[in-house]
């Protein structure tokens, strides 16, 4: 039965995944996993990572697939479940480098974490200035690294350098705390 979907396109694909052939999805993921693995890597995740989310989105693909609205191509729907998902686990990401532990509990006193970014401000005051300008617009101001990178007329692989190693001195400052 999976042959006779290889020579559909994508958007027919689509459409017999959301009859509940899914056999569909494999045909799917089998034409655009690279793709999408590939797209999270050029946007600075690892290996493992890219691999993560990449997983996400097919099982996102599969959940939304009700979704999918025929006169859009498929290819262009599956990078905008991609690109939300990136979005997302980067957040998530950037949540467990701040380390619940290092903000005030999270209680029914306490503001949200959203609330909470003066309190994350004040810690980077201790870091060289331009560690603190780049970390401020990467977790703060919640900017993508092209972006900070055009702003500041940076290498983006400069700017990650810099990031890595002020989380690093961030780490450490408050482990000697």
């Amino acid at each position: 039965m999976k042959n006779n979907f290889l020579n559909l396109s994508d958007e027919e694909l689509l459409l017999e995944l959301q009859k509940g052939h899914n056999q569909a999805l494999d045909v799917l993921y089998q034409r655009h996993s690279g793709k999408v693995l590939g797209y999270c890597q050029k946007r600075g995740l690892r290996r493992e990572q890219a691999e993560e989310v990449l997983q996400i989105v097919f099982l996102q693909l599969f959940r939304k697939k009700e979704q999918y609205l025929s006169q859009h191509q498929a290819l262009a729907w599956i990078y905008v479940i991609t690109k939300s998902e990136l979005k997302d686990y980067r957040h998530k990401e950037r949540k467990s480098v701040v380390d619940l532990d290092y903000l005030p509990s999270q209680t029914a006193t306490t503001p949200p974490i959203t609330e909470q970014k003066p309190d994350i401000a004040e810690s980077l005051q201790g870091l060289p200035a331009e560690s603190e300008k780049i970390l401020r617009m990467r977790y703060l101001d919640e900017m993508e690294y092209r972006e900070i990178s055009e702003k500041l007329q940076q290498s983006e692989t400069s700017l990650r350098q810099i990031v890595s190693r002020s989380l690093k001195l961030l780490r450490k400052n408050r482990e000697n705390s």
